[in-house]
Protein backbone atom coordinates (compact mmCIF):
# COMPACT_ATOMS: atom_id res chain seq x y z
CA UNK A 1 0.00 0.00 0.00
CA UNK A 2 1.17 3.40 -0.67
CA UNK A 3 0.37 6.16 1.60
CA UNK A 4 0.96 10.27 0.28
CA UNK A 5 1.30 12.41 2.93
CA UNK A 6 0.06 16.08 1.76
CA UNK A 7 2.79 18.61 2.40
CA UNK A 8 3.99 21.65 1.20
CA UNK A 9 6.33 20.31 -1.37
CA UNK A 10 3.58 18.26 -2.98
CA UNK A 11 1.63 21.63 -3.53
CA UNK A 12 4.78 23.21 -5.18
CA UNK A 13 5.21 20.13 -7.52
CA UNK A 14 1.33 20.36 -8.49
CA UNK A 15 1.93 23.53 -9.10
CA UNK A 16 4.74 23.48 -11.27
CA UNK A 17 3.53 20.56 -12.98
CA UNK A 18 0.09 23.23 -13.67
CA UNK A 19 2.08 25.53 -14.55
CA UNK A 20 4.27 23.86 -16.83
CA UNK A 21 4.34 25.45 -20.07
CA UNK A 22 4.48 28.57 -19.26
CA UNK A 23 7.72 27.77 -17.19
CA UNK A 24 9.19 26.23 -19.69
CA UNK A 25 8.45 29.49 -22.34
CA UNK A 26 9.90 31.71 -19.66
CA UNK A 27 13.10 29.47 -19.12
CA UNK A 28 12.91 29.37 -23.07
CA UNK A 29 13.21 33.15 -23.47
CA UNK A 30 15.62 33.38 -20.47
CA UNK A 31 17.86 30.84 -22.53
CA UNK A 32 17.48 32.99 -25.62
CA UNK A 33 18.55 36.35 -24.02
CA UNK A 34 21.86 34.26 -22.75
CA UNK A 35 22.42 33.25 -25.96
CA UNK A 36 22.30 36.18 -27.91
CA UNK A 37 24.36 38.34 -25.69
CA UNK A 38 27.07 35.53 -25.25
CA UNK A 39 26.87 35.17 -29.47
CA UNK A 40 27.25 38.83 -29.49
CA UNK A 41 30.21 39.58 -26.88
CA UNK A 42 32.26 36.54 -29.27
CA UNK A 43 31.61 38.09 -32.50
CA UNK A 44 32.53 41.33 -31.05
CA UNK A 45 35.57 39.57 -29.62
CA UNK A 46 37.07 38.16 -32.75
CA UNK A 47 35.80 41.16 -34.77
CA UNK A 48 38.63 42.90 -32.74
CA UNK A 49 41.59 40.42 -31.72
CA UNK A 50 44.56 41.28 -33.30
CA UNK A 51 46.60 40.27 -35.07
CA UNK A 52 44.47 39.28 -38.62
CA UNK A 53 46.24 37.35 -41.14
CA UNK A 54 44.65 39.11 -43.85
CA UNK A 55 46.91 41.33 -46.05
CA UNK A 56 48.47 44.48 -45.18
CA UNK A 57 47.29 48.16 -46.16
CA UNK A 58 48.21 51.44 -46.48
CA UNK A 59 44.61 53.47 -45.71
CA UNK A 60 43.98 57.22 -44.86
CA UNK A 61 41.60 58.15 -41.51
CA UNK A 62 39.55 61.09 -41.83
CA UNK A 63 42.51 63.28 -41.11
CA UNK A 64 44.57 62.49 -43.69
CA UNK A 65 46.52 60.69 -42.33
CA UNK A 66 48.22 57.55 -43.20
CA UNK A 67 48.18 54.18 -41.35
CA UNK A 68 48.72 50.40 -41.29
CA UNK A 69 45.48 48.13 -41.82
CA UNK A 70 45.71 44.77 -41.69
CA UNK A 71 42.66 43.09 -43.32
CA UNK A 72 41.26 39.72 -42.26
CA UNK A 73 41.90 36.22 -44.57
CA UNK A 74 39.17 34.70 -45.91
CA UNK A 75 37.22 32.03 -42.81
CA UNK A 76 38.47 34.66 -40.54
CA UNK A 77 35.65 36.94 -38.39
CA UNK A 78 36.14 40.43 -40.49
CA UNK A 79 38.79 43.18 -39.48
CA UNK A 80 36.82 46.12 -37.90
CA UNK A 81 37.89 49.34 -40.38
CA UNK A 82 35.39 51.55 -40.00
CA UNK A 83 33.59 49.77 -36.76
CA UNK A 84 30.26 50.70 -38.80
CA UNK A 85 29.38 46.91 -39.42
CA UNK A 86 30.22 45.76 -35.85
CA UNK A 87 28.06 48.45 -33.92
CA UNK A 88 25.09 47.28 -36.12
CA UNK A 89 24.99 43.70 -35.29
CA UNK A 90 22.41 42.87 -32.66
CA UNK A 91 19.74 40.84 -31.30
CA UNK A 92 15.66 40.73 -30.97
CA UNK A 93 14.18 37.83 -29.33
CA UNK A 94 10.20 37.56 -30.01
CA UNK A 95 8.52 35.82 -27.79
CA UNK A 96 9.73 32.12 -27.05
CA UNK A 97 9.93 30.98 -30.34
CA UNK A 98 12.30 33.38 -32.34
CA UNK A 99 15.53 35.07 -32.04
CA UNK A 100 17.21 36.74 -34.55
CA UNK A 101 20.77 37.34 -34.47
CA UNK A 102 22.75 39.30 -37.07
CA UNK A 103 23.52 42.96 -38.69
CA UNK A 104 20.09 45.17 -38.18
CA UNK A 105 18.64 42.85 -35.78
CA UNK A 106 19.75 45.32 -33.28
CA UNK A 107 18.73 49.41 -32.86
CA UNK A 108 21.51 50.50 -35.67
CA UNK A 109 20.77 49.44 -39.44
CA UNK A 110 23.39 47.76 -41.21
CA UNK A 111 25.76 49.09 -44.21
CA UNK A 112 24.72 47.81 -47.37
CA UNK A 113 28.00 46.19 -47.60
CA UNK A 114 26.88 44.01 -44.73
CA UNK A 115 25.98 40.40 -46.83
CA UNK A 116 28.95 41.02 -49.24
CA UNK A 117 31.12 40.78 -45.81
CA UNK A 118 28.98 37.67 -44.45
CA UNK A 119 29.06 35.80 -47.32
CA UNK A 120 31.34 36.83 -49.89
CA UNK A 121 31.10 37.63 -53.31
CA UNK A 122 32.85 36.15 -56.39
CA UNK A 123 35.31 38.36 -55.94
CA UNK A 124 35.99 38.03 -52.19
CA UNK A 125 35.83 34.85 -49.98
CA UNK A 126 33.15 35.29 -46.89
CA UNK A 127 34.34 36.44 -43.74
CA UNK A 128 31.61 35.36 -41.41
CA UNK A 129 31.61 36.75 -38.29
CA UNK A 130 27.89 36.03 -37.28
CA UNK A 131 28.22 32.07 -38.46
CA UNK A 132 32.21 31.87 -36.34
CA UNK A 133 29.67 33.43 -33.44
CA UNK A 134 27.46 30.55 -33.46
CA UNK A 135 29.99 27.46 -34.28
CA UNK A 136 31.77 28.43 -31.34
CA UNK A 137 28.33 29.33 -28.92
CA UNK A 138 26.60 25.31 -29.88
CA UNK A 139 27.37 24.18 -26.48
CA UNK A 140 26.75 27.12 -24.78
CA UNK A 141 23.75 27.45 -26.21
CA UNK A 142 22.17 24.24 -24.97
CA UNK A 143 23.34 24.70 -21.64
CA UNK A 144 22.35 27.94 -21.57
CA UNK A 145 18.61 26.42 -22.22
CA UNK A 146 18.57 23.50 -19.94
CA UNK A 147 20.21 25.38 -16.68
CA UNK A 148 17.24 28.21 -17.46
CA UNK A 149 14.36 25.54 -18.00
CA UNK A 150 15.32 23.39 -15.10
CA UNK A 151 16.11 26.53 -12.53
CA UNK A 152 12.39 27.08 -13.14
CA UNK A 153 11.04 23.59 -12.16
CA UNK A 154 13.75 23.51 -9.21
CA UNK A 155 11.57 22.55 -5.66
Amino acid sequence: MITIKADRHNRDVLLKITHAGELTERGIRQGFFRLAKDLQATANKDILRKPKKGRTYIVRGPSGRKRRHVASAPGESHANRSGKLRRSMGWKISGSKLMEFGYGAGPDTPPEYAPFVENGTRRMEARPSLGNSVTKNIRNGEMHFVREVMRRFAV
